[in-house]
């Protein structure tokens, strides 16, 4: 439907029950909302059913709060910062590519799940996390991920119903909320020296006041950090591997690459750069299968977008997979081409992470994160579909594939060299 709208206009008003939403379409228009005009509009409805979870961090809030918000936790995203993570994140990337077999077959996008997260959690919050607590954080937000486009477009009251989805939305908000007050309460009694993002968190002031955050907004950021990580970075690496999969040509060409720049040792954030191809894989696949695949604003004043009148309090929202997808913006759209990106497109035409003051503040952490798994898993192994098995986009809380079992191969050292 959303890709069907692009055909219509530039702003379209579709209604979902009795509330007139508008849908933007047109990248320049998109860019006066996130961007230029990005003061007259606030968090939109989804923002404020993912409110009982997520609390008043980061993604929530709006205005002042919002900017004192970001330049506290800023400073925990900087270049010595992640050269910091990567170590972890490399860690967790090479226990994923040393548990398998080889010729057998792998949930592979359960593996990529359970491997990307571990090495989030551990890299930002505890590097001692054990599996277990791993494994519930993981589920806890997948389940938030999956409740919340439903609880967007239902009226309050149903969300307050004792409904399945209700009671399991409310049993997951309260365990990763008392998962995180634990972590919290732990760092308190036993601070050491650390240089996570959890301690940096607890040892940062806001300008002009110097006041640390609260243990509730602590909590609040950290579970957004959570919330806000926990789908892009997994999903983004099974539909790359998918494509790969498809694709055994330019699976060869990446692990040239690798072979080439890596030499055989563990990659490094240093290598990272010269990985050039490896990016562009990552840039086709997060334009191809944009996990964000719809986003909502409310406007706060009365808007003009090119002639459309957008009155105060209304809804909008824009879908960063039609975007990607739109043929005017890039010939043969649903072709996955990573040498598209040897041109990058002008950056109001690519938004997997957003744009503006809003932009996700972990986009160069999850950039990392991708590169470092890729660099891992693909300089041993190479990945091959099942035969017979057809691969779907399932809409959730993120466009995720449906299912992705693939035969892995290990590569011997004469394919290396």
């Amino acid at each position: 439907m959303l890709q069907g709208l692009r055909e219509v206009g530039p702003v379209v008003v579709v209604r979902v029950g009795t509330v007139p939403v508008y849908v933007v379409n047109a990248p320049d228009l998109l860019r006066r909302m996130l961007v230029t005009d990005a003061g007259s509009f606030v968090r939109g409805r989804a923002y404020d059913r993912a409110r009982p979870v997520l609390g008043g961090g980061l993604a929530t809030s709006d205005g002042d709060a919002h900017l004192r918000r970001r330049r506290l936790m800023m400073p925990s995203f900087h270049r010595a910062r992640l050269l910091g993570y990567t170590g972890v994140l490399r860690e967790q990337a090479e226990a994923l590519a040393g548990s398998w077999r080889d010729g057998r077959r792998v949930d592979l996008d359960v593996a990529l799940h359970r491997a990307s997260a571990a090495g989030a959690l551990r890299a930002l919050l505890r590097a001692d996390l054990d599996e277990a607590t791993v494994a519930e954080v993981d589920h806890c937000v997948t389940v938030f991920l999956k409740e919340i486009p439903l609880r967007a477009v239902l009226p309050r009251f149903a969300t307050r119903l004792p409904l399945p989805g209700n009671r399991r939305f409310e049993r997951v908000a309260a365990r990763l909320r008392e998962i995180v007050d634990g972590m919290v309460e732990e760092r308190r009694r036993d601070p050491g020296e650390r240089d996570d993002l959890l301690s940096l968190l607890m040892d940062a002031r806001e300008e002009g006041t110097g006041a640390a955050l609260s243990p509730v907004q602590l909590r609040d950021e950290i579970v957004t950090i959570l919330a806000g990580g926990s789908e892009t970075v997994p999903t983004t690496l099974s539909w790359l591997y998918h494509e790969l999969g498809r694709n055994p040509e330019m699976q060869v060409r990446l692990q040239g690459e690798l072979d080439t720049v890596l030499d055989g040792r563990p990659v490094g954030f240093d290598d990272l750069p010269r990985l050039r191809y490896t990016r562009r894989l990552i840039d086709e696949t997060l334009r191809l299968h944009s996990v964000a695949w719809m986003m909502s604003r409310r406007a706060r004043v009365d808007v003009d977008l090119d002639g459309y009148r957008i009155p105060a309090g209304a809804e909008l929202l824009y879908s960063p997979t039609t975007l990607h997808r739109d043929p005017v913006l890039y010939p043969e759209p649903l072709r996955f081409d990573p040498d598209r990106w040897l041109s990058p497109p002008p950056r109001e035409h690519f938004v997997p992470f957003g744009a503006g003051p809003r932009k996700c503040i972990g986009d160069h952490f999850s950039y990392i994160q991708l590169s470092v798994i890729v660099a891992t898993v693909s300089a041993r192994w190479t990945v091959a579909p099942v035969p017979g098995v057809e691969v779907r986009e399932r809409v959730a809380g993120a466009l995720r594939p449906d299912r992705l079992p693939m035969l892995v191969s290990r590569r011997t050292a004469t394919a290396r060299r």
